[in-house]
């Protein structure tokens, strides 16, 4: 039974571009993409009257975009770049296979002089096969991760990772959605800022928050899962990611095909679905690993008393007045909401609350301020990261510092004693 299911294409709508402001925060159950097709029968009305004139432009409906041949087509390439839940897979295209689907076309784009179609395209090809090895995607790793995931996660984050599980808890932020490629609480930094290079993960990271959940959520720990499992549920998650953005592109891609045609484009045709599939395999693996290996760079604290830390702290505050307090107003007090990029309201953290997703430990929340959080717009501080005065930490370890005492009643009296001009009172942020 289990062998004859496939991993269906996906039918829910699709964020794609700007929704503008939320009118507020939506009814439990409802969130704003179903909203956007519910209409009338959604009991969010405002939603409803702001965002289902948007489907077809910056939401994509992929029941209505493609034709059933055409969802046919990307389920046939889906499945033989991916397989199936009983047989996962990642197939980087062999040169026979990539010469049949004409991946040469696609990577002879913007090329440097003196490199050709085929240079790039060998080069895509051997940089996914590394990011495959690098990454623990084999056969047997998936097959072992997806029987985990299906015992563990498929009931809270769906058949396919789209955060859509039977048993998610409808009053709690959603579970996470992979199929994007994106991800919020990340160690890395990958040089790019073009979609598809940030918001990936490093596989440690997703490791860490099956081993030790994600605080403030509905997600638990997993501390009883052996470390090996614990690495086969990660890849099987990056190999749901590396399918679901795979996916999302194509189908955008399809869509747009009929919707808003390019002068350049080659028209629909199942080979062209194929192809599609083949270039976001490749392209998607090789941002994976790039993800993967550009580790932040997390100096030593460098403040071996109170005192020092307080001092820091002071620094700090003075630096989130200059930079945070526009999104964190009143310190994440006073609600500023926003649509992330799967197209959930969000707002900023209230930081006084000390309850960081992400993990609150030093190291944890320097890589959340030299990172950012891509998915939810909160801009990367990299910059702040260099040339710290001699002897001192960098600017972010003074706002780690100052975020730490925030959450302390405590350490924020210290710190008002050590500086009147402090205000840290409800309005003073």
């Amino acid at each position: 039974m289990v062998a004859a299911l496939r991993y269906p294409v996906r039918s829910d709508l699709m964020r794609v571009g700007d929704l503008g402001a939320p009118t507020g925060w939506y009814s439990p159950g409802y969130l704003p993409l179903r909203t956007a097709r519910d209409g009338d029968r959604s009991p969010d009305a405002e939603f409803a009257a702001k965002l289902k004139p948007l489907v077809g432009k910056a939401i994509l409906d992929p029941d209505a975009g493609l034709t059933p041949p055409q969802r046919d087509d990307v389920g046939k390439a889906l499945d033989a770049a991916f397989g199936t839940p009983a047989a996962p897979a990642v197939r980087v295209p062999s040169a026979e296979q990539a010469a049949a689907l004409k991946l040469e076309e696609v990577f002879g784009e913007g090329l440097p002089e003196g490199k050709t179609a085929a240079d790039a395209l060998a080069d895509a090809r051997a940089e996914a096969e590394a990011a495959k090895d690098r990454l623990g995607l084999s056969d047997d790793a998936l097959a072992r991760g997806g029987v985990l995931y299906r015992r563990r996660c498929l009931s809270c984050h769906g058949p396919t990772g789209g955060g859509d599980g039977a048993h998610a808890v409808k009053a709690a932020a959603p579970p996470r959605d992979y199929r994007q490629g994106l991800f919020k609480f990340v160690t890395c930094a990958p040089a790019g800022t073009r979609k598809g290079v940030v918001g990936k993960a490093r596989k440690e990271d997703i490791r860490r928050a099956v081993r030790k959940g994600i605080d403030g959520s509905m997600m638990p720990p997993f501390a009883h899962l052996s470390d090996a499992e614990v690495d086969d549920v990660a890849a099987y998650v990056i190999h749901l990611s590396v399918r679901g953005e795979a996916e999302f592109d194509t189908l955008t891609r399809v869509i747009q095909l009929a919707t808003n045609p390019r002068d350049d484009d080659p028209g629909y045709s199942p080979e062209f679905a194929a192809q599609l599939v083949a270039q976001k395999l490749l392209l998607t693996l090789g941002n994976w690993a790039r993800a993967d290996a550009a580790v932040i760079p997390v100096p030593p604290e460098n403040c071996p008393t109170e005192l020092d830390r307080l001092r820091s702290a002071a620094r700090g505050y003075k630096a989130f007045a200059g930079t945070c307090a526009g999104c964190h107003q009143d310190y994440g007090r006073a609600p500023q909401l926003k649509y992330d990029m799967w197209g959930t309201v969000v707002q900023p953290r209230n930081l006084l609350l000390g309850v960081y997703r992400g993990g609150r430990r030093g190291e944890d929340l320097y890589a959340r301020l030299y990172a950012g959080i891509y998915p939810s717009t909160m801009p990367d501080s990299k910059a702040k990261a260099a040339n710290p005065p001699a002897g001192q930490p960098d600017e972010l370890w003074d706002l780690v510092h100052f975020l730490q005492a925030l959450a302390d009643p405590r350490e924020r009296k210290l710190l008002q004693q050590l500086d009147p001009s402090i205000k840290l009172e409800s309005g003073g942020g």
